[in-house]
């Protein structure tokens, strides 16, 4: 028989351990997944200050660039794609119920704690062992779809092996304070209800598994997730309202149909502003031009913002539909060149401005000409690209 002791103090080592593990990845994933929070803030700059020199380094080789590519759209608002379309929406809904159930989990907690009750066996925990870390989870998925970096999806990896670190340690450690501890285990699961767990998670018992075992299936699932990231980035960019041509590529960020988009890059064509900077690009250099409503302003597109208006996301209701801008911009790649054959927005880490035209669609013409801003609202940040 092992000596109580002993394994109370291996429990407490691993909770340490874990905890460890638990802040070291919380803080990797609070600076690389709540960059949204920083970029709608107005210290998005000062953050980018800080942050951008990371990004920079990340960018420079082919080998790491691709890290900080996103695999959905964040400025696009409507592609052909239902999925693609919803899953922002859902991020939110995600990160919203699993911050309220995490909430509520620890009410509980607190409230046994002050009264001095034993484990909390009922609510949320009826089930689960670990209905907190389970509501962490989910808002943690939800901010995935919310920011959808390849980085983020890799430190959202790591968090939730702390998670099911935490919890198999805090296991051991309550099966030596709580007396009744053991028959609440065998009726209960660590992260679903325990007939679920059994059908959808099955996993080696804890006593065959080594080390190396457990860290080859943590980096085999972390490298399937990455590839089923992969596919749906290629969904999602296949889904995109663009024209391509020999020099670039039109990328639209609200529906729009191929006629009228083909009518919008022939008249943009036309303007002398247009021509001049195409024409100034080299030979290896291909454009990335944005087709918005004019009424729109997306702070990540270097534009125009007239006085009085605001950046944002959403696509005006009342915008005119004959009423167009083209944000013509020079893409950036990891190699300096685009590989022969590939796609512009598939492989471009970043973007430089070059002209901003407006144009009706109803006459056929181009109402306006502007330089690009003399300060961008986030100059030479890695933000999204589509």
């Amino acid at each position: 028989m092992e000596n109580p002791d002993k394994i109370n103090i291996e429990a407490k080592a691993e909770t340490s351990t874990a905890r460890k593990l638990f802040w070291a990845s919380a803080g990797f994933y609070g600076l690389i997944a709540f960059e949204f929070f920083y970029m709608a803030s107005p210290f998005g700059v000062h953050f980018y200050s800080v942050y951008g020199p990371g990004l920079d380094w990340l960018q420079q080789s082919g080998f790491s660039g691709w890290t900080i590519r996103f695999f959905l759209p964040h400025l696009v608002e409507e592609t052909r794609s239902h999925f693609v379309n919803a899953a922002e929406s859902v991020g939110f809904i995600l990160f919203c119920g699993g911050v309220l159930a995490f909430a509520v989990g620890a009410f509980q907690v607190y409230r046994a704690k002050l009264t001095k009750a034993d484990a909390v066996t009922g609510g949320l925990y009826r089930y689960i062992r670990h209905p907190q870390y389970l509501a962490l989870m989910i808002a943690s998925t939800g901010m995935l779809l919310i920011w959808p970096r390849f980085l983020v999806l890799f430190s959202t990896c790591l968090l939730f092996l702390a998670y099911i670190l935490l919890a198999k340690a805090e296991e051991k450690m309550c099966l030596r304070q709580y007396e009744g501890y053991a028959g609440y285990m065998a009726t209960t699961g660590r992260f679903l209800p325990k007939r679920l767990s059994w059908r959808l998670l099955p996993t080696l018992p804890s006593r065959t598994a080594n080390v190396g075992l457990r860290i080859a299936a943590f980096i085999a699932v972390v490298l399937g997730l990455t590839a089923g990231a992969l596919s749906v980035r290629g969904h999602a960019i296949a889904s995109l309202y663009t024209l391509t041509t020999d020099r670039g590529v039109y990328l639209s960020v609200a529906e729009i149909s191929n006629d009228d988009l083909e009518l919008l890059a022939r008249v943009a064509g036309q303007s002398k502003a247009v021509r001049a900077q195409l024409d100034g690009l080299g030979a290896d250099d291909r454009f990335l031009a944005y087709v918005l409503p004019t009424e729109m302003y997306v702070s990540e597109i270097p534009m125009h913002l007239p006085e009085g208006e605001s950046f944002g996301h959403s696509i005006p209701s009342d915008r005119d539909p004959a009423r167009y801008k083209v944000i013509f911009s020079r893409a950036v790649f990891p190699d300096g060149r685009l590989p022969d054959g590939s796609n512009v927005i598939a492989h471009a880490t970043n973007k430089y401005p070059l002209v901003e035209v407006h144009i009706d669609l109803s006459m056929e013409r181009v109402d306006a000409v502007f330089p690009p801003p003399a300060v961008s609202f986030y100059p030479d940040v890695q933000v999204p690209l589509f």
